[in-house]
């Protein structure tokens, strides 16, 4: 056994980075050979769990390959007879390659590997001085090679832990409309789902993307595809992207970050440039970035692109933990010469994270799901708390109340930007609706907030601010509901009252007559039954009714003291008899 020289490294890079591509079928032996194989660490010589152990011809293809176990053992049973070495690779580690043997008929070799920290650690690395260089296949001794290297033996894992199926995960998937000025989440659907599935996103073989593009046209829709481990360390994917160091201005703190983009030679269908984000300190993988490019340029935008998380497993696998991929949604108008200009007007994204994870058996490895939340407190306007408000999420049917204490919760929200809705029934029966609060939700953490509820003065006054009033008017608001207390749209709403006509009267004369002149002001409720008067008279008898073709309300009669700002009334329509 012997740790792989570095002059033999170069001529084989070709090897290494493909080596999580799929294995040729190898022809059944008339007779069993095993090779075992124990991974040891060097210093301590405690078990490596999870190292990716290649069992490799003398023509240094890779005829099998597996992850040691808790024990630190991969074996390979059933391999015909010829002269192969064991390569190991891991994480932050060296890789150590063994001395050719013979696996002869019926033989069963034992071989024992110790694996060193690996030397070159990613923390020192300066990236500033080859961030902007860019070349195909990272070279031996390259800094970018280093990274590239450990970010591959991540994807390695990855791709055989996919291939071979061996967890049951619990996603949610969603659909989301985001609004493409503020990244707002404007609507959100939600789904469950289980079994024993492969990469949760869809994808294809690199040759496939290579030659019709991350993004083609199905039917009416664009189909926008994720790059899969696999995809990743195709010799396909290799040869057409060009990789350097991204800028570390623009790297999350303890991060350092892989790029690569499209070497240019094939601009006829869209492609992806990105960045693989690698921890300084462990040289583990975290997640894929990336952008389309090659578009069509009203479809152009750096939004456009998508993202992969990667998690490592406590048995040394590599799963995909998130991924999203936001696409454009377009739109048409003419332009100032009658022309069609398309344009982007909002954005779907389509994601998923892995709630649950469970083993063939059954075992559980715990939920692997890193999502947020938004918590606070609700207050009225003098700062008292206030029970029993709804908070919600504008976009989803997910919605809690506010306790005794004004506080309240909503958790298992993905990473993302939302808009948190605050109903209170005084406001819901004025017709009004409070302006949501924005609050991005980080994975992990519980975003927190305080609302203060404008009492209904303010809401009234507020109303009516842009309205001319004449003197000792005030406003009238409301809502008109069925007798299940459903909205009520386009119904016909009218405050009546009386003015009194003083000219006819002569005085200590009788028999003259006082007029009574009828006023009234009429509104057609809108979408949510609610309706507004901004210039009704104070101190006046005022009759409220509202009616449609099918239904009408009984008569409300009451007064607006001169000193408030204004009042709520509800109406309720019934069937006409």
């Amino acid at each position: 056994m012997s740790k792989l020289p570095p002059r033999i490294i170069a001529s084989r890079c070709r090897a290494l980075l493909t080596a999580a591509a799929l294995i040729p079928a190898v022809p059944a032996a008339g007779s069993a050979q095993t090779v075992l194989v124990h991974v040891l660490k060097a210093e301590t010589s405690i078990p490596v769990v999870g190292a990716l152990a290649h069992l490799v011809r003398g023509d240094q293809s890779v005829v099998r390959q597996s992850l040691t176990n808790g024990r630190g053992q991969a074996l390979f049973v059933g391999i015909p007879e010829a002269s192969y070495q064991v390569r190991v690779e891991m994480i932050g580690m060296t890789t150590v390659e063994t001395e050719s043997f013979e696996a002869s008929e019926g033989a069963s070799v034992t071989r024992v590997i110790r694996v060193e920290s690996r030397a070159i650690e990613l923390e020192g690395l300066d990236v500033a001085l080859a961030s902007d260089r860019c070349t195909v296949r990272p070279a031996d001794g390259a800094l970018v090679f280093q990274i590239w290297d450990e970010a591959r033996k991540a994807l390695a894992v990855a791709s055989l832990t996919d291939e071979r199926g061996r967890f049951r995960y619990e996603t949610v998937k969603y659909e989301r409309q985001i609004d493409r000025e503020t990244g707002v989440v404007l609507e959100e659907e939600r789904s469950r789902r289980g079994g024993f599935m492969k990469t949760p996103y869809e994808s294809r073989p690199a040759e496939d993307l290579a030659e019709h593009g991350f993004v083609r046209k199905e039917g009416t829709r664009n189909l926008y595809l994720a790059p899969d481990a696999s995809v990743l360390l195709s010799d396909t994917f290799l040869d057409t992207h060009c990789f350097h160091l991204a800028d570390p201005a623009q790297a999350p703190p303890g991060l350092v970050g892989l790029g690569f983009r499209p070497t240019g030679e094939y601009r006829s269908v869209p492609d992806i440039a990105g960045v693989l984000w690698i921890d300084r300190e462990t040289a583990e993988l975290r997640w894929l970035q990336y952008t389309y490019v090659y578009l069509e340029p009203e479809r152009t935008s750096p939004e456009v692109g998508g993202r992969v998380d990667f998690e490592r497993m406590p048995d040394g696998t590599w799963i995909v933990r998130e991924w999203w991929i936001r696409m454009p949604i377009m739109a048409v108008q003419p332009d100032f010469r009658g022309r069609p200009l398309r344009f982007i007007v909002r954005y779907q994204q389509t994601g998923g994270l892995v709630v649950d994870i469970r083993e063939a058996g059954g075992r559980s490895l715990g939920r692997h799901a890193r999502t947020g939340g938004v918590e606070g407190v609700v207050l009225d306007s003098l700062g008292a708390p206030l029970q029993g408000v709804r908070v919600g999420i504008v976009g989803s049917n997910q919605q809690v109340f506010t306790d005794a204490t004004g506080t309240f919760g909503i958790t298992g929200l993905p990473e993302g930007r939302y808009q948190v809705r605050f109903v209170t029934p005084a406001v819901e029966a004025a017709g009004y609706d409070l302006e949501p609060v924005r609050r991005d939700v980080v994975p992990g953490e519980m975003a927190y907030l305080e609302f203060y509820v404008p009492s209904m003065t303010d809401l009234l006054f507020n109303e009516c601010r842009d309205v001319a009033r004449e003197e000792e008017t005030v406003v009238l608001a409301g809502t008109v509901v069925d007798r299940f207390g459903t909205p009520v749209s386009e119904a016909t709403v009218r405050v009546q009252w009386n003015v009194y006509d003083f000219s006819g009267v002569r005085n200590n004369r009788r028999g003259t007559d006082l007029r009574q002149i009828p006023q009234f002001l009429e509104a057609t409720a809108g979408p949510r039954g609610s309706y507004t008067f901004c210039t009704v008279p104070a101190k006046a008898r005022l009759l409220l009714r509202a009616w449609t073709p099918a239904a009408r309300s009984e008569e409300i009669e009451f007064v607006i003291p001169e000193h408030e700002i204004g009042a709520v009334r509800t109406l309720e329509v019934s069937p006409s008899r």
